[in-house]
């Protein structure tokens, strides 16, 4: 059985799934948001992780491959009562780990491996180890560590460490900003912040990885494109186009997921006016769904072979 782990507002899923329906492969929709009850649970018995879901019973040894899209919080939570709903969340998380942990068929992504590539530091390290470049970098609470920096480069930028997402709420994100020497540096006291040297752009790229196959595009020549974060624009789903990348930069691309041990990677790139490529950030659980349908790069069929080849059913 394939089992894909996602939620129940992710659209990315059902471009994959389409494919195995089409194939007649057999498949399990686990969104992880309406768990935590006696029909959707994650659960431990006679030595074995086992997962409950909708009259369905299945080991994690029953699992061929995993697709581990993306993870929601399960609304049950809400339900608890305040004081006691960061321990129903680690108990359902736990549970929850115990499974994914445990299932010996292959991942798309491990969950530890999908962790560690997620990290922007880690991958800044990893980027320069397989010969990419990356913008001169700092990361401190040191408000004169952090001013010297600014001052020893012509543009700086500001970026989120982790992921944006203030307050989902609110619908709150942060983007990559420009600071400057009059920049508010008060913030550093408790939260420690990502500075960088803004590299000139000729384009932009977004690739995606599924497997050993690359699916790459980039920022239309006179498109109107945010200047610090293509993600601001206006439509982001008119700026991009197909585009082939140089050769070496795709081996770089997949050295990068071979050591990362991913099977899926969203990756931002830039391109400067003289050629060079430098490597931003690598999102394991990225979007990619815009791409399938204005440009027609076919991603969730690669991603449903990967999986069904994975498990097995060639």
């Amino acid at each position: 059985m394939i089992v894909i782990a996602t939620h129940e507002r992710d659209l990315g899923a059902d471009f994959v799934i389409r494919h195995l329906v089409h194939k007649q492969v057999p498949y399990l929709r686990v969104d992880t948001d309406t768990l935590g009850s006696p029909a959707r649970h994650f659960g431990f018995e006679n030595g074995a992780a086992h997962l409950t879901y909708d009259g369905l019973s299945l080991r994690s040894d029953d699992v061929k491959a995993l697709w581990a899209r993306r993870f929601a919080s399960p609304a049950v939570i809400e339900q608890s009562q305040p004081d006691y709903r960061k321990f129903v969340a680690r108990e359902l998380t736990d549970v929850m780990e115990c499974f994914i942990d445990t299932v010996e068929a292959p991942c798309m992504n491990a969950f530890e491996a999908d962790r560690r590539a997620g990290n922007r530091l880690v991958q800044c390290v990893v980027a320069q180890a397989v010969g990419f470049s990356v913008p001169d970098s700092v990361v401190t609470q040191d408000t004169l560590k952090a001013k010297a920096f600014i001052a020893d480069h012509d543009k700086t930028v500001t970026k989120a460490i982790s992921f944006g997402i203030i307050s989902p709420e609110r619908d709150e994100i942060t983007h990559t900003s420009r600071i400057d020497d009059k920049s508010s540096l008060e913030g550093l006291a408790g939260c420690p912040s990502l500075i960088q040297a803004e590299v000139i752009k000729k384009t932009e790229w977004r690739v995606t990885t599924v497997g050993h196959n690359l699916f790459a595009a980039r920022t239309k020549s006179g498109a109107s494109v945010d200047r610090l974060d293509w993600r601001r624009s206006q439509d982001v789903s008119e700026i991009f186009e197909r585009g082939e990348l140089p050769g070496d930069v795709s081996e770089k691309l997949l050295s990068l997921c071979d050591r990362s041990n991913i099977h899926f990677g969203a990756h931002d790139l830039i391109e400067t006016p003289n050629g060079e490529f430098y490597f931003l950030e690598t999102n394991p659980a990225g979007q990619w769904g815009w791409l399938e349908v204005q440009l027609g790069l076919p991603i969730g069929e690669a991603v449903a072979s990967w999986l069904i080849s994975a498990s097995g059913q060639r």
